[in-house]
């Protein structure tokens, strides 16, 4: 598969960003994982990068440049939306005559966007807040379960 063939959407809080480290700074601290410069690199070379991440456009882009990764992600491909459910059907559309990973934190979302686009294939980031409480869906398991996101440069590269 060519590279314009692939895209990776990746969720930012919990999946990219250290989120509960920024929370208990009282929203100073701006860090990334440790392993993300190094996957972003690598990804680079073999796919288009993008965002797809809820909540404020400019607190969540802020997260991006103040980390120094906001130069991986065009504006064409950066999908911040208040409610990712609303807008889920349309991003899955836009990238239809690509190859889709879905990288979340967020089981139920990589479920719904399974059941829109069945061929997308959807890496559940087993991580953070969200991933600790999540439970079970019946009848759903992502394509991908990592707990450190240099696992995907290896499911995206294959």
């Amino acid at each position: 598969m060519q590279f314009n063939k692939k895209i990776v959407l990746f969720d930012i809080d919990y999946t990219l960003f250290d989120t509960a480290l920024f929370k208990e700074s009282r929203l100073l601290k701006h860090k990334i994982y440790k392993e993300v410069i190094d996957v972003l690199n690598s990804l680079s070379q073999i796919a288009i990068l993008g965002i797809f991440s809820e909540g404020d456009t400019d607190f969540q882009k802020k997260k991006l440049k103040e980390t120094n990764i906001d130069k991986y992600f065009t504006k064409d491909h950066t999908h911040i939306v208040l409610k990712k459910i609303d807008d889920l059907k349309a991003i899955l559309k836009k990238y239809e005559d690509r190859k889709i990973f879905f990288v979340d934190d967020k089981l139920d979302i990589l479920f719904d966007a399974k059941k829109l686009s069945p061929e997308v294939f959807t890496i559940w980031v087993k991580r953070g807040f969200y991933a600790k409480k999540q439970k079970e869906i019946p009848g759903f398991a992502p394509n991908a379960t990592i707990t450190n996101l240099k696992q995907v440069i290896k499911v995206v590269g294959a």
